[in-house]
């Protein structure tokens, strides 16, 4: 399983979408709790949604793209800020836990997935409220972009890029989300 991470995906017009990899022992699935590593001086999380493949594909066309997809959800990617050990800061994205993925809603099951809005709260804060639809790089260019670097397999994970602000993560934080008014992600915070 592959998870690929986008940045500057949503909002600002002068942002360029870049691509990053993350390590599938990152996923931290909703209900279990983040715990704060102690290896960086602070971490913050951005606001994603996060896109599952349902089978295996190689430089798909666009126009296909849409057939690869099947599940997504509300997810926040996590990134550690002044880490204590600049040769790994690559792997600032893709610790254990970096990468929180909250429950899947099918896409079949809703009349138009593109433009379902997904909710991302912290405590009682909405801090983010997106659909696929707002991303600058549509879905479909988005797979068929990565699958001309790497096939596409059943599962693989696309965090599409950071729907709102980053937030400092502190323990006592509550992570929740909703997509069509059900709740699909709920993480607490902890040392």
């Amino acid at each position: 399983m592959k998870v690929i991470g986008f940045t500057g995906n949503y909002g600002k017009e002068d942002s360029v979408p870049q691509s990053y990899l993350v390590t599938d022992s990152a996923i931290l699935f909703t209900g279990r709790p983040f715990f704060v590593p102690d290896f960086a001086q602070r971490y913050v999380a951005t606001p994603t949604i996060v896109v599952k493949t349902s089978r295996l594909g190689k430089c798909i066309a666009p126009k296909f793209a849409h057939r690869y997809w099947d599940a997504f959800t509300a997810g926040w990617s996590v990134q550690a800020v002044e880490s204590d050990d600049q040769v790994l800061t690559a792997l600032d994205r893709s610790f254990d836990g970096a990468a929180i993925v909250g429950d899947w809603v099918q896409a079949s099951d809703l009349d138009d997935p593109t433009h379902e809005p997904v909710e991302v709260l912290v405590g009682d804060d909405v801090v983010a409220r997106y659909s696929l639809a707002d991303m600058r790089l549509s879905l479909d260019d988005m797979l068929s972009r990565v699958s001309t670097r790497c096939s596409i397999k059943m599962g693989d994970l696309l965090l599409t890029g950071e729907t709102g602000p980053a937030v400092t993560l502190q323990p006592g934080d509550h992570l929740t989300a909703r997509i069509a008014g059900r709740q699909v992600l709920d993480v607490k915070v902890r040392l």
